[in-house]
């Protein structure tokens, strides 16, 4: 009965280290397959961030490209609106000193040839009382009244084909017969100086 105790006991304690051995390689397996599969979910955890990652890059690279282009754009822009600015600024600058003609050229060549003209008439023309009346005025006052006059002969020299030179203080200075030579020269002169009613007031 001892012997068959014993070997009953024995097989009993084999059977359960048999058992303890399968359940510990079932669980080697299955912990074998999990590692590989989380290695393997890792490794496309990380292909998708990575592709992520790149995307986003992709993404922020277009984001700054199209507002640096919306920039560069913005600043082409206004740089060529202020440029046009100054242009037409320099151009009636250009215009307020010079005839038509010789302004055009000077801009198309950058100088403009010396004409020689044979026969011109040059009206000269200040205000009477001037020095009187500007001891009345204050600046701004006798600057605006110089203005509306200057406007007006420059509205009269443009209707009788006259050629303004230039103002010193009230002192106006223009040509008939410039620059483009004519023989009406003396009278619209003297239409532009007796006939128009704007300079008797």
């Amino acid at each position: 009965m001892y012997e068959l105790s014993i070997t009953s006991r024995d097989s009993i304690a084999n059977d359960e280290n048999k058992q303890k051995l399968l359940q510990q390689k079932y669980r080697y397996e299955f912990d074998k397959k999990e590692a590989l599969l989380n290695a393997e979910q890792d490794k496309k955890d990380a292909v998708a961030a990575e592709e992520l990652r790149r995307k986003n890059l992709q993404r922020n690279a277009f984001i700054g490209g199209f507002g640096l282009m919306v920039l560069l754009a913005g600043t082409f822009f206004f740089q060529r609106n202020r440029i046009s600015k100054e242009k037409k600024r320099s151009d009636e600058l250009l215009l307020n000193i010079l005839p038509a003609e010789v302004a055009e050229e000077l801009k198309a060549k950058g100088e403009a040839e010396a004409k020689h003209v044979d026969h011109v008439t040059v009206l000269f023309t200040d205000f009477k009382g001037f020095t009187a009346m500007s001891e009345k005025l204050t600046a701004k006052e006798l600057v605006a009244d110089i203005h509306e006059c200057f406007s007006a002969f420059d509205g009269i020299m443009e209707k009788y084909r006259i050629e303004k030179i230039k103002t010193i203080g009230d002192a106006y200075m223009a040509a008939g017969g410039l620059p483009t030579p004519n023989t009406t020269h003396p009278l619209d002169v003297v239409n532009g100086r007796f006939r128009d009613p704007r300079l008797h007031r």
